[in-house]
């Protein structure tokens, strides 16, 4: 009761302040009682919701038992089915991951996938066959150059350059290696050197007990496999563009350390700054490039 409503029944006669104080006592008491019924009635509400739930489980359960006993396989599949949708959501999840994890560490030698899991880059390559390690995929040659527009962040171990084959930078882009596709990631805003950021569409390629490739600047939308697909060497990996900060149709290489998920997708790790290290992968790549496949 404001300040204003006390001073007007103040005014009036006691009998009259009296009742109009009884008035307003009910109206409270009778609007606490109609919040108390509704939040009741939402108790019920819930509670009726929840025993539906568990009918539906019950009927679920006994329709599986009916088919499995009336030996209806059509049946007991349809139930099994509903009984996962209903009890286990993230089955299909689980056994995606599953699937892939088999298809990154079984090749054709002996060795476990629990044992490939756990093995280092260098360990996985000697597992890996000879005719895995040196299958190509052949291409046309691309032609490279160094842009004057486009920036490389040296000493950091990254090389940008142009892709062009017969004039036109529009190029799929192959795969330095064979290896697994990790993140596929869009990175800050597509636009000039002043109004963008980031390295825009980025795919990553973990190279069978080798390293990391970055690649940046990519259309959006061109990239042609998924995290945890195999990748041969050779094989596009998505099409060279000018998403992110760039001024120019150009692609941005980095290279990194990596490790395998337990989903068995790789992990990008450290980023590797020594030159030493990173140039003369980038060179072989360049001349890979140029010879469309045919050099190692």
């Amino acid at each position: 009761m404001n300040q204003t409503s006390l001073d007007v029944l103040q005014q009036l006669d006691p009998e009259f302040q009296y009742r109009e104080l009884k008035g307003r006592e009910l109206r409270d008491e009778r609007l606490q009682q109609e919040q108390r019924d509704r939040i009741e009635a939402e108790n019920q509400q819930f509670l009726a919701h929840l025993e539906s739930l568990a009918a539906e489980k019950e009927r679920a359960i006994a329709q599986h038992h009916a088919a499995v006993c009336r030996g209806n396989a059509v049946c007991a599949i349809a139930s099994v089915t509903l009984l996962s949708f209903m009890l286990i959501p993230g089955l299909n999840r689980i056994a995606e991951r599953t699937l892939k994890l088999y298809e990154w560490t079984t090749t054709s030698t002996t060795t476990t996938a629990t044992t490939v899991t756990n093995a280092t880059p260098q360990e996985i390559s000697k597992t890996t066959t000879p005719a895995a390690q040196t299958k190509v995929v052949p291409f046309k040659p691309l032609k490279q150059h160094r842009g004057l527009h486009f920036l490389d962040d040296s000493p950091s171990g990254s090389y940008d350059y142009t892709l062009e084959r017969d004039g036109s930078t529009a190029v799929p882009i192959p795969s330095p290696c064979n290896g697994v596709i990790g993140r596929v990631w869009f990175q800050g805003r597509t636009g000039n050197l002043s109004t963008g950021f980031g390295a825009g569409q980025i795919v990553e390629v973990a190279c069978d007990g080798g390293k990391l490739w970055l690649f940046g600047h990519l259309i959006k939308g061109s990239q042609t496999k998924q995290p945890g697909d195999r990748i041969i060497k050779g094989e596009a990996l998505g099409i060279q563009g000018q998403t992110g900060r760039t001024s120019g149709v150009h692609v941005h290489n980095q290279i990194h350390k990596y490790s395998i998920g337990t989903d068995g997708i790789p992990v990008r790790g450290d980023r590797i700054t020594d030159r030493s290290q990173t140039r003369p992968l980038i060179d072989d790549y360049r001349d890979f490039l140029a010879t469309g496949g045919t050099s190692n």
